[in-house]
């Protein structure tokens, strides 16, 4: 084990860390997917099978797909296996913030740095469901990294990891592929290669899942209730949304951070997300989450900076009081999650003890509550677009709660046989 050990350099020592940590996690707040990784579990599985449809599921993306197709072989364990990976991603995020910083300040303005990452809106919330958002910060930050090593290549690989993550990562993308251009002509081939290969992996499964390469833009364009989008000012709402994401203090402090590339850098990021509200996409704030993370962290460095120390003081005992009351949304992540993971465990039995898949979907279509959609279809082993929400005989009502104190839906049929486990009432009207 010595000999390992001695053998590892302390980049794997970290990264190792990190998994561990994700894997602790587990204990503490239980690893289930939320909507979207539901899809992206679905439609790896599917690619793995080598069958694929994307039509009547959220908006696809080409990284998370290309994950869950090397889980899907896990079978049952391959949604608790994306959520540690995202949460690993997640840590990795928060270690990055702080060593960036460090750098810049050392180890005062990284922890404050870390803590400004970690608090910022509903990072932890996302990182605990599996969403792709801490993600990119992970990979921007390590982009960061690698390109201050004098390593381009591996910042590029990063950047377009981001890219394959969020599309608002491309303007990023082609801004930095510009600059490597210019200065590293023996990378042209790579850059092209890069260039062809983003889009096509965005639209060429999306045209071969639906037969609409178009598709995942126009299902971004249908928000959720109570979204920017549906403001009267789309912009200002999401921009009003975007600055209560990072902590008062650090988003105060980034305006006059030495830290400007990180500023600009996340308010550009903050303002792509409020223009694409404006054009109709929906604006949440779970968007901006990655450029409100680089305004905490550079607003973190501003603060370390800072050369009068009563003023520095003042931020710091700010900064602390802010954090006391997000500390306690942790608690309710894992009352969430706890919840979920009862949600998903009791489908599989539900269905199960009603029959089985086979039976159930002889009797008809299944139905299911809103957001359950790519749940239940991952449960029942179907594509996304044969599970419907408005109940219709004969089929297959699966009624649930989608949170703990919310209304069970879809409403069941007159008649038909009714097995009731756990969360879940399934009526099967054949």
């Amino acid at each position: 084990m010595a000999a390992v050990g001695a053998a590892l350099s302390p980049s794997r020592h970290a990264a190792l860390a990190v998994f561990a940590a994700a894997i602790a996690s587990v204990v503490l707040i239980p690893a289930v997917p939320s909507y979207d990784p539901w899809s992206w579990l679905l439609w790896g599985r599917e690619v793995a099978h080598g069958t694929l449809s994307t039509a009547g599921g959220p908006a696809f993306k080409p990284l998370p797909v290309a994950v869950c197709a090397l889980l899907a072989p896990l079978g049952d364990l391959a949604p608790t296996a994306w959520v540690v990976l995202a949460r690993a991603a997640a840590i990795g995020a928060v270690v990055l913030a702080f060593v960036v910083a460090r750098r810049r300040t050392g180890a005062g303005g990284g922890l404050l740095a870390a803590v400004g990452v970690a608090l910022c809106g509903s990072f932890v919330g996302l990182a605990a469901t599996g969403a792709v958002e801490p993600m990119v910060v992970c990979f921007v930050l390590g982009g960061v990294l690698a390109w201050e090593d004098d390593r381009p290549r591996v910042a590029l690989a990063f950047a377009v990891a981001c890219a394959l993550l969020r599309v608002e990562a491309w303007p990023f993308l082609l801004a930095f592929g510009a600059v490597l251009w210019r200065r590293r002509p023996e990378d042209r081939a790579l850059l092209v290669a890069c260039a062809i290969a983003v889009p096509a992996l965005w639209f060429v499964p999306e045209w071969l899942g639906s037969g609409d390469v178009l598709r995942s833009g126009s299902r971004a364009r249908v928000p959720n209730p109570g979204q920017p989008a549906l403001a009267d000012v789309p912009l200002l709402a999401s921009l009003r949304d975007a600055a209560a994401l990072p902590l008062l203090p650090l988003l105060v402090a980034a305006l006059f951070s030495p830290a400007r590339r990180l500023a600009l850098a996340g308010l550009a990021w903050i303002a792509l997300v409020a223009v694409m509200a404006q054009l109709g996409f929906s604006g949440e704030a779970r968007y901006a989450v990655p450029g409100a993370a680089l305004l905490a962290m550079a607003g973190a460095i501003g603060i370390a900076r800072l050369g009068a120390a009563p003023v520095a003081a003042v931020a710091l005992v700010a900064v602390v009081i802010m954090v006391v009351p997000r500390l306690g949304s942790v608690a309710d992540v894992r009352a969430s999650q706890t919840y979920q993971a009862r949600l998903a465990g009791d489908l599989r039995t539900a269905i199960r003890t009603s029959g089985g898949r086979d039976a159930l979907l002889r009797c008809g279509r299944p139905y299911t509550g809103q957001y359950r959609g790519p749940l239940t279809a991952y449960a029942l082993d179907v594509e996304k677009r044969r599970v419907g929400f408005a109940p219709q005989a004969p089929g297959v009502v699966l009624q649930s709660r989608r949170f703990a104190d919310a209304p069970r839906t879809p409403a069941l049929l007159p008649g038909g046989r009714t097995v009731r486990h756990g969360l879940w009432t399934v009526q099967t009207t054949c």
